[in-house]
């Protein structure tokens, strides 16, 4: 769009005067992309963020217009809402800390329309101010529709307008194209070395991100491992797996605590990772990227973690890819701010004592993250593809992928969820336990499972396969 156009639509829907309007010196702005993944139904979703730099005390938002001229239908939009933060640079509408949680400012808009334009008074504070351009979206808004914006104008209480940086950042938000998401975590020593005939172009059309394990980080803040042979020929071997599927690849980032831990408390390091990061990731073509932190031991590791995902999802730009997380819901269950930043939270609902992953402990851990106010459709359920001993010292090593619990009992009764291995009692999810916990995401319609360690089932078509037993309940289906 036109920027004399952009700055004169200001004025008219401002009621700012004169054909030339004065520009504040003492303020600007600048809009970014945010989330690229929008949910149907779903309330509050971020899509752009206006950073608006004051020099001055003293100065008063009056309103901010926007043109949705990009928008493949403004009927999917059932409301809008400008959103503010404050100094914090991600957006959280439900931080546990109040100055950091991001509240609705100005008026709202009731309805979808070709342009919004939001009025009101809001006190600016000296540097950065953010605010948030968010939606509501209908139930009934299609898959892969685009939601789209652009800045038209921001203006201050004294008839003076904003100079806008970026107005139309590049890209658009998409509602996401599936009913519910099937997320498998692939090893790259399985995929190359220890199972290499397991994945086939048949998974790709049933499930829907793989997350290819794995790249690491140093204390410095440094991306390490992307160079590895093995796993950059890995990667190619996905993609032709894949083909046409529609199903994603997503980069894995895990058996990094260490380096999490060091350099996640400095801005620049911070920065430094997330921009080589999002580039690998760009580069290579994958279409977005988990992190598996394991695990932030305290507040301050929490909202480190928070500024680093915000790196990351402001180097992500237009690029359209996810941002995910693995969690742990009771060991040290995340906060609700962190879970904001992501467009969808990996449950490892698994590896707990004793009988490491029953039915019931699936049931607490789904009301542990839905009490944190985060959407259902962002919730995907993890399902084990493998075992836990049930002995008190357990020895973590001893872990079996589901194949090895077959090949030891050939006969093994689909709702057997015990055996005995190496002397051992070993628990896992059977086939009825599979089903009955895809079911239940299924009846309550969560957002999707995803399964550690899928490279452990049997082959696709054997007639005991944990996946098999899944799809059958649970898989790639577009939204109707």
């Amino acid at each position: 769009m036109n920027s004399t156009f952009k700055t004169c639509m200001c004025a008219l829907a401002l009621g700012l005067s004169g054909a030339a309007p004065l520009y504040a010196a003492s303020a600007t702005a600048a809009c970014e992309q945010t989330h690229s993944i929008l949910y149907a139904g779903a309330d509050s979703q971020a899509i752009m963020k206006i950073k608006v730099t004051v020099t001055e005390t003293s100065q008063i938002l009056k309103g901010m217009t926007f043109s949705m001229a990009g928008t493949t239908s403004v009927s999917d939009i059932a409301k809008a809402r400008i959103f503010y933060s404050g100094a914090t640079p991600y957006f959280s509408p439900n931080a546990e800390q109040a100055n950091r949680r991001a509240i609705p400012v100005l008026n709202t808009i009731s309805k979808g329309a070709k342009t919004f334009q939001f009025e009101g008074s809001h006190a600016l504070s000296a540097g950065d101010n953010y605010f948030w351009l968010c939606v509501d979206l209908n139930p009934r808004a299609r898959g892969l529709n685009k939601v789209d914006a652009s800045c038209t104008g921001v203006a201050l209480l004294e008839d003076s307008n904003v100079a806008v940086a970026n107005p139309s950042p590049e890209g658009c938000a998409e509602v996401y194209p599936y009913q519910f998401r099937v997320v498998p975590y692939y090893r790259n020593t399985n995929l190359m070395q220890w199972n290499p005939n397991h994945l086939t172009a048949q998974h790709f059309k049933s499930f829907t991100d793989l997350i290819y394990f794995n790249v690491g980080c140093d204390t410095e803040g440094n991306l390490t491992g992307q160079n590895n042979a093995q796993f950059l020929n890995g990667l190619d071997k996905l993609k032709n797996l894949r083909g046409t599927a529609g199903s994603k690849i997503i980069l894995g980032v895990a058996h990094c605590d260490g380096g999490l831990t060091a350099f996640t408390g400095n801005a620049e390091k911070r920065r430094q990772f997330a921009y080589q990061l999002v580039s690998f990731a760009r580069e290579k073509g994958f279409d977005g990227i988990d992190i598996d932190w394991e695990y932030p031991d305290n507040g301050t590791e929490w909202y480190n973690f928070c500024l680093l995902l915000g790196e990351v999802r402001s180097a992500m730009g237009a690029s359209g890819m996810s941002l995910s997380a693995a969690i742990n819901p009771y060991y040290l269950a995340p906060t609700s701010e962190m879970m904001d930043l992501l467009d969808f939270v990996n449950v490892m609902s698994y590896d707990r004592a004793g009988q490491h992953s029953t039915y019931p402990d699936m049931l607490i851990d789904i009301q542990t993250i839905r009490r944190k106010n985060i959407p259902d459709c962002k919730i995907v359920v993890g399902l084990p593809f493998y075992t836990n001993e049930t002995r008190s010292n357990r020895n973590w090593d001893a872990q079996k992928g589901y194949s090895n619990v077959v090949q030891l009992y050939p006969n093994i009764a689909p709702g057997t969820d015990l055996c005995a291995i190496d002397g051992q009692q070993h628990y896992f999810n059977g086939i009825t336990t599979i089903k009955k916990k895809c079911q239940y995401v299924k009846t309550q319609k969560l957002g999707g499972v995803m399964i550690w360690c899928y490279d452990g089932d049997l082959l696709l078509t054997h007639a005991k396969s944990l996946a098999k037993a899944m799809y059958s309940i649970i898989k790639q289906q577009a939204v109707r």
